[in-house]
């Protein structure tokens, strides 16, 4: 598998969109998920190298990461990270979203209070499940956080 836009790196929406309805679709998550060691649905060559020789020390792993070269220019993509003052609009929003005020959202909140900005059903379930890093149902303020990064609900 290659990334869609050939930009050497693998997110999430491109890894769902290549196993579109197929019954490999959790299985392929599942391991994007295990491989993606700083959790932020993006997989890089680094981490992929880190899950295939998890025994190779740093020096090895200079050496082999040194064999491949980025493209002439390729920048590293930003990440989103919000300010104190975004942070407790972030809190705000979560907890209007988290209608049963129990401190975690539930899927059926998310996908209420996302329907306002446009997103649907499918959309919503797509990135709740992709957030709920625990897998337990329900996100936290910090997955809450993480959810933000990636799509700015």
């Amino acid at each position: 598998m290659t990334a869609a836009d050939n930009d050497g790196r693998v997110t999430v929406k491109e890894l769902m969109g290549a196993f579109k309805e197929t019954t490999l679709r959790e299985h392929a998550l599942s391991a994007f998920k295990s491989i993606d060691l700083n959790k932020n649905c993006v997989l890089t060559f680094s981490e992929y190298m880190r899950r295939i020789f998890p025994y190779a020390n740093d020096r090895e792993f200079k050496v082999m990461l040194s064999w491949v070269k980025p493209a002439q220019g390729e920048q590293q993509e930003p990440t989103f990270e919000p300010t104190a003052e975004q942070r407790k609009e972030i809190a705000t929003m979560f907890k209007r979203m988290d209608a049963n005020k129990d401190g975690v959202l539930e899927v059926n909140e998310l996908v209420a209070a996302s329907a306002v900005f446009g997103y649907d059903e499918s959309e919503v379930m797509e990135l709740f499940n992709n957030t709920d890093k625990n897998m337990n149902g329900l996100i936290s303020f910090d997955e809450f956080i993480q959810l933000m990064k990636v799509s700015y609900i």
